[in-house]
């Protein structure tokens, strides 16, 4: 695995490659669950599914290679 590193001045720096496919597999797993679970009469959960999905995706913004 490359080096990566995290932090606030990285937020404008590329993200690494694997970072970026394991935040983008999460965002789409999260969204997928939580519509489903929204649509099945649970819109708490769902909603905190998506938000969980959304935070993880904006986290991996501050990864970058070191």
């Amino acid at each position: 695995m490359e080096n990566v590193k995290f932090g606030w001045s990285e937020y404008w720096k590329p993200t690494p490659e694997n970072v970026r496919k394991f935040a983008d597999a999460l965002v789409a797993a999260t969204t997928f669950a939580g519509s489903v679970i929204s649509l099945n009469g649970k819109p708490e959960v769902g909603t905190a599914i998506f938000i969980i999905g959304f935070i993880a995706k904006f986290i991996s913004n501050f990864f970058s290679k070191a």
